[in-house]
């Protein structure tokens, strides 16, 4: 008999540290801030099999807010939203880079997770830097087409690290194309959509864009310059559709 309890005994010693195991808390969130006279910062990190690890960061509105995920075989993975629900790049994309402007002042959550199946280490490279005059900016210009036409043609000059930032409403299928004029180095695009779904990087280097639109909402196009100095330039976008 004295066997037997002592028996339980050691099974229930078990059952309890498994269950402490299986009790153990999720990775902490981490709030992040740039050193002074900064607007960039480095997180590093392991993740194993699915793991998730969050941050957040308080920015304003209209920041250009730049997130990577760099990883050995780009197996880290982005998803990224406002405190207030808005939703910049969703865990469907499985993006490692996200880059656009904030819509409001609040908080932003970043988590980064690991690929299903695979241990990952990782670095977290987050770039914040509230858009500059180029002078004066009047915030993000809403493009509208006049009563009958498909496209529209705005100007601008920007100045390297500043941009300047468009909206404009279009439908799922429609292509939008948008070409650019300016003196070499020029300028380079970004477009994304209000639900964080990215169409085109500024990783991309690019003064034009084409593509088919996949929903009905905002679709958002910062003009950066390509290189040092100040750069003068046209913009025409057209959308065409819808596509058949």
């Amino acid at each position: 008999m004295k066997k037997t309890w002592i028996g339980l005994l050691a099974g229930a010693m078990m059952l309890a540290q498994v269950a402490t195991v299986s009790a153990a808390p999720a990775q902490a969130t981490q709030r992040l801030y740039f050193a002074r006279g900064t607007d960039t910062l480095e997180r590093r990190g392991t993740l194993r099999n699915g793991d998730m690890q969050r941050y957040v960061i308080r920015l304003g509105v209209n920041d250009n807010f730049i997130v990577t995920a760099a990883s050995p075989r780009s197996d880290a993975l982005l998803t990224i939203w406002g405190a207030d629900g808005t939703v910049l790049i969703s865990d469907m994309a499985d993006a490692t880079h996200w880059a656009g402007v904030t819509p409001k002042t609040q908080d932003y959550y970043i988590d980064v997770r690991a690929m299903d199946g695979k241990t990952t280490t990782y670095t977290l490279i987050v770039t914040a830097r509230p858009i500059k005059s180029n002078p004066p900016h009047p915030g993000v210009q809403r493009i509208v087409f006049a009563p009958g036409a498909v496209s529209a043609v705005v100007s601008g000059r920007v100045v390297q690290g500043g941009n300047n930032a468009y909206v404009l409403k279009a439908s799922r299928n429609q292509r939008m194309l948008i070409n650019t004029t300016a003196r070499a180095p020029g300028v380079v695009l970004t477009v994304y959509g209000a639900d964080g779904t990215v169409l085109m990087s500024s990783m991309a280097g690019a003064p034009t864009f084409s593509g088919n639109l996949p929903s009905t909402q905002d679709y958002y196009i910062t003009v950066t310059a390509g290189g040092a100095g100040a750069f003068n330039y046209s913009m025409r976008v057209t959308v065409e559709g819808p596509v058949r």
